[in-house]
C-alpha cells in the first residue's frame, strides 16, 4: 500500500499542534483509510506483472488531494451523525458525504488504472 498521506501530516494540516493520544491515533487510522482507499480506486497495484508506475505530476495531485481527504476524515469525528455545524442557503443542514473519496473522485479519475493504461 502506499502512504499517500500519515497521520503527523493530517494533524499539521488541521492545526494540531499539540495533539492528545487519541487524536494522533484518530489520524493515523484516517491516513491508513485514505491510503488505501486511494490504492484500490486507482488499481495502480493491480498491474498484471509490474506495479504499474504513474506518469509524471500524478504522484504529486494524488497526494495534495490525500491530505485534503485525510483532514476532512479526522474533522468527521467530531460532526454528529455526519451533521457538520454549516447550512445551505436554504437553512437545511450540511451532511458529510458518506463515501470519502467523493470530494476528490474527479482529481483520482484521470489517474485511474485500468485494463494495462490509464482510463
Amino acid at each position: 500500500m502506499t502512504a499517500w498521506v500519515t497521520g503527523p501530516q493530517i494533524l499539521t494540516h488541521v492545526r494540531i499542534t499539540a495533539p492528545t493520544p487519541d487524536e494522533t491515533a484518530w489520524a493515523a487510522a484516517c491516513a491508513l483509510a485514505v491510503s488505501a482507499g486511494i490504492d484500490r480506486f486507482l488499481g495502480w497495484t493491480d498491474a498484471p506483472v509490474q506495479p504499474y508506475v504513474p506518469p509524471a505530476g500524478a504522484s504529486d495531485e494524488v497526494t495534495a488531494n490525500a491530505l485534503t481527504t485525510g483532514a476532512e476524515a479526522f474533522a468527521r469525528k467530531s460532526a454528529p451523525f455526519g451533521v457538520t455545524s454549516y447550512q445551505d442557503l436554504q437553512g437545511a443542514a450540511i451532511r458529510v458525504a458518506r463515501d470519502y473519496l467523493e470530494g476528490i473522485r474527479p482529481q483520482l479519475e484521470r489517474w485511474r488504472y485500468v485494463a494495462g493504461s490509464i482510463a
